[in-house]
């Protein structure tokens, strides 16, 4: 009993110093973002996500990248955007969006939220939503472009 009284004690101290510091979110260390995102069925029947997100955290590691996956079940645009605008108000300089679905909203992502770049990857054949950059390619070139736009990025504040 007298341990308890003891902790009750030196629990109700309303010193400011008793109270946590507040949490506040930030991207570590100042360093750009690129995200990879798409529908999660979709993205597990292509055999490109997989060789996109191993190119993005290759250049995590070897430069200063931060590198986050969303996928997600979304199978329309409709669906889609939010979690596009969610990625831009995150601060992902770059979005990576597999999938049509996720491609479809990319236009309406990227003229909201101009301060990110968008990039579509598409099959072979298929048209580029309208205002935003495809890629496009055998699964290694996609890769190789996709880490190649992500290190060109600039840098927060430039």
């Amino acid at each position: 009993m007298a341990a308890i009284t003891v902790l009750l004690a030196l629990g109700t101290d309303d010193d400011e110093n008793s109270h946590p510091a507040p949490v506040i979110p930030s991207n570590i260390a100042g360093r750009r973002t690129a995200c990879l995102t798409g529908d999660v069925s979709e993205a597990a029947s292509r055999s490109d996500t997989s060789a996109i997100w191993t190119a993005l955290q290759e250049a995590g590691q070897q430069h200063q990248l931060n590198v986050q996956q969303l996928l997600v079940p979304a199978p329309t645009a409709d669906q889609a955007l939010p979690y596009l605008a969610g990625l831009a108000a995150q601060h992902c300089d770059l979005v990576v969006a597999v999938g049509p679905a996720f491609g479809q909203a990319l236009n309406a992502a990227a003229k909201a939220n101009p301060h990110a770049s968008f990039v579509a990857v598409t099959a072979e054949g298929l048209p580029a939503p309208d205002g935003v950059d495809a890629v496009t390619g055998s699964d290694t070139d996609k890769a190789a472009e996709i880490r190649r736009r992500a290190l060109a990025v600039p840098a927060p504040g430039h």
